[in-house]
């Protein structure tokens, strides 16, 4: 006869698991509210949090859970710990741009919408298309050839893979820029979108916007012609017909 314990045994993997998803969203919730603390209270650089017991006491918490949590903070430049007599947690002297690209992170639980990045990529694109007309190579622009040529293929009869391949059209263009803040901020709130738009019937609600039309197609071939070309003019002139919230 099969034995209780024998029964039991194939259940122990997805408990363990089950409960180390939780202890997980613990921590996580303990890091966003350490966060949300620091910047309700706008609390300066060496604030003293707290020691590692008394965060334990105060949020009810393992000192695992706790320790979890510290290491996302210390990875996000938020906390510094400090041994010794008088140590523990304290604020930690963030530099602009870690404070920038913690902010970045955010958007997506603070409910930014696809729209609001749309607008900001809108505003990036006359920048990113300057860059990449200014210092584009042979290869570059081959290479842009080809995803229009595949752009062009998918257009009209898949929807998705044509979201997609804009997408990456849109990235190789921005990815020629030499200026790494630019290329950056542009290149993640691309993936932003593609995350979350890609997939659905329509990319945004705008009204009157249709992402699969023949006009829009040629307004990337005039992107890319601009870049070839390096024509200011036509630079100005598709980037007008491109922004996707004016439409």
């Amino acid at each position: 006869m099969t034995s209780f314990a024998a029964d039991a045994e194939p259940e122990r993997p997805s408990f363990s698991a089950l409960r180390e998803r939780i202890s997980q969203s613990v921590a996580d919730g303990l890091v966003q509210e350490i966060e949300d603390t620091i910047a309700r209270e706008n609390l300066p650089a060496g604030f003293r949090i707290g020691t590692k017991q008394e965060l334990c006491d105060r949020y009810r918490v393992a000192s695992a859970t706790l320790a979890e949590a510290m290491r996302v903070l210390r990875a996000r430049g938020v906390i510094e710990v400090r041994p010794g007599p008088g140590g523990g947690l304290f604020v930690a002297n963030q530099s602009p741009l870690i404070r920038l690209a913690h902010s970045v992170l955010k958007l997506r639980e603070g409910g930014a919408t696809v729209n609001e990045i749309v607008a900001v990529l809108d505003a990036l694109d006359e920048a990113v298309l300057r860059d990449a007309a200014q210092h584009r190579t042979e290869q570059d622009l081959a290479e842009l050839d080809a995803l229009i040529a595949e752009l062009a293929e998918v257009w009209a009869d898949n929807p998705v893979a044509g979201l997609h391949c804009n997408w990456r059209l849109h990235r190789r263009i921005a990815q020629i820029s030499p200026n790494a803040v630019l290329r950056t901020f542009y290149l993640n709130l691309v993936d932003y979108i593609e995350a979350e738009s890609v997939g659905e019937s329509s990319t945004f609600d705008i009204m009157g916007f249709h992402p699969d039309t023949d006009e829009r197609l040629q307004i990337h071939r005039d992107l890319i012609e601009a870049i070839r070309t390096r024509d200011e003019s036509l630079q100005r002139d598709a980037i007008v017909r491109h922004r996707t919230l004016g439409r």
